[in-house]
């Protein structure tokens, strides 16, 4: 009984202490699930093309020179949808960020100098429209969801002192859920809707609660990542037995000199790009023109469970190929980390995976309300009575 009081405590003070955050995180997180449907319904026009009859997509030098017309950035990150998606734009951006040491001000969008993603038809050329997006509304969602929009170091930290505390609370509410028989287990399973206000709420509580607990943990355990690095680094030690190398070398240089992507040299890169994945789930280019580098990174169905994608890099002078990191050589701590974000979201499980993390955000949004209106309904009870 002494313990129960103690799990009782701990599940009170501690969800009153982090309900605020949880609520907003969970609010924010179930809008950004369907982030990339979001954008396209509201921008149709920037995400979807029509497709010509016998047409051919313009070479990707061609398409990023059209692209590099409306900024006055380097483009340096490109994103090409999968090779199903046909009537889907390129998306090109320029973005650069201030060093993780040159913190200003006290909001997250400080730390971007600039960012413009622009959207090409890849059988016109034609550029179909451009947005800054530190002032697109879902990228403040995410930056919201993910540090409250304050500066990063501020942010994170409060966020995931706030999940680690809510992991807390789905433990000890598990505990205090439990039901002594299968009586008891049969009515904590069910949601009266003809009882009174306080019970229903009461049951809202704890019959979803329950219901949403075991995706809320891996939603809550696999947010923590971006959070806190020892949180990282655990469960790479715990895969792998150490933090493995992710870095990707850079080209052997005979020289200093900085290179931008060539024509010829970025037409070679995607040519061969598209020799080793005739079909691929999409592609995201990294220009690092400070170093004379392009990092390919192909993403593809696979077959394990798990988020399957090859890494290429390029020498940008010339186009050719130095470096790669396929998915079969992946140790299991790699293959974790580059599935988390899919995991985190549902996507690891298609559209079904995505309601359902979408549904369970929205569950996770009500305990905090709903775990509120029980504490205060029995302060205020005991206040009354008193009187």
């Amino acid at each position: 009984m002494a313990f129960k009081k103690i799990m009782l405590f701990l599940h009170r003070w501690i969800g009153l202490l982090s309900g605020l955050v949880v609520f907003i995180v969970s609010i924010t997180g179930a809008i950004y699930v369907f982030e990339k449907e979001l954008f396209a319904l509201f921008h149709p026009s920037y995400v979807s093309v029509d497709v010509p009859e016998k047409a051919s997509v313009l070479p990707l030098s061609i398409l990023k020179a059209n692209a590099q017309h409306v900024t006055d950035h380097p483009i340096n990150i490109i994103r090409i949808p999968a090779t199903a998606g046909q009537q889907e734009t390129y998306i090109f951006e320029s973005l650069k960020r201030r060093p993780k040491n040159d913190i200003v001000g006290v909001f997250v969008n400080k730390e971007i100098i600039y960012w413009d993603r622009i959207f090409v038809d890849p059988y016109s050329g034609r550029v179909l429209g451009k947005i800054d997006v530190e002032t697109n509304f879902l990228w403040i969602v995410r930056q919201i969801h993910q540090f409250l929009y304050l500066r990063r170091d501020i942010g994170s930290t409060i966020v995931g002192s706030s999940v680690l505390l809510f992991i807390i609370t789905l433990l000890s509410g598990l505990f205090l859920w439990w039901p002594k028989n299968r009586k008891v287990a049969v009515k904590r399973l069910k949601i009266n809707l003809s009882t009174k206000w306080k019970r229903l709420n009461y049951d809202l509580h704890q019959v979803l609660g329950f219901y949403a607990f075991l995706v809320a943990l891996v939603i809550a355990a696999t947010g923590l990542v971006w959070s806190f690095k020892w949180w990282e680094t655990s469960i790479y030690w715990l895969m792998d037995g150490k933090r493995p190398n992710m870095q990707i070398e850079e080209p052997k240089a005979p020289n200093n000199t900085m290179s931008e992507a060539g024509a010829a040299s970025l037409d070679l890169i995607w040519s061969d790009v598209v020799k080793k994945h005739t079909v691929h789930q999409g592609v995201f280019i990294n220009l690092l023109h400070e170093v004379s580098q392009a990092n390919a990174t192909i993403y593809n169905k696979g077959n394990t469970g798990w988020s399957a994608s090859d890494t290429h890099a390029y020498d940008l002078r010339n186009g050719k190929h130095y470096f790669k990191r396929l998915q079969n050589d992946k140790t299991l701590g790699m293959k974790w980390r580059n599935s988390n974000y899919d995991i985190h979201v549902g996507k690891i499980a298609g559209r079904t995976g995505m309601w359902i993390a979408f549904v369970a955000s929205l569950i996770c949004a009500s305990l905090p309300v709903t775990g509120f209106c029980i504490w205060y309904g029995r302060k205020f009870k005991k206040k009354k009575l008193r009187s």
